[in-house]
């Protein structure tokens, strides 16, 4: 039998060895240069619905306008929030949307707290922020870079 054919095989096979390194050492030039980390700053302020420390929530940065890059919460307690800039939103223009996390002490997905509610009938408080504080909502803040980024939101629940 010819083993030719083995021969060759066994050589494309070496030399496939022998070059997958070097290309694969390469490859981090092909990548082109890294960017730089998205400018963030800190924030912190205080949130009030009707004159009242908002006990539980969110509050999120979502970038407009000529920022670029993702949207951050940071979580509200007993009104008030605060992120150091390793964490908080980009340095530039965004829009600020607010919510309520209190569900009164019974989560939807709390099957044994709704087991109570139903064998105990009682009325839950639950805070609402109107959608203009959220979904559509029209605050903004401009953080930047120099600080400080302090910043006090007084929500209103029912329009005037």
């Amino acid at each position: 039998m010819n083993s030719k054919p083995l021969n060759y095989t066994v050589g494309t096979a070496a030399m496939q060895v022998a070059v997958l390194p070097a290309l694969l050492a390469l490859l981090p030039g092909c990548a082109g240069p890294q960017t730089e980390a998205l400018p963030r700053a800190g924030v912190r302020g205080t949130v009030t619905l009707d004159g009242a420390p908002l006990e539980e929530g969110i509050i999120r940065f979502v970038p407009i306008e000529e920022t670029r890059g993702p949207k951050t919460s940071v979580p509200i307690a007993e009104g008030r929030f605060e992120v150091d800039e390793e964490f908080g939103p980009l340095v530039g223009s965004h829009r600020v949307e607010i919510e309520s996390t209190d569900d009164g002490g019974y989560a939807a997905d709390d099957e044994q707290a709704l087991q109570r509610l139903l064998e105990n009938p009682q009325s839950i408080e639950v805070v609402t922020i109107p959608s203009e504080y959220n979904r559509r909502s029209k605050l903004r803040a401009d953080v930047t870079d120099e600080g400080p980024n302090e910043m006090t939101y007084q929500l209103v629940s029912q329009s005037n």
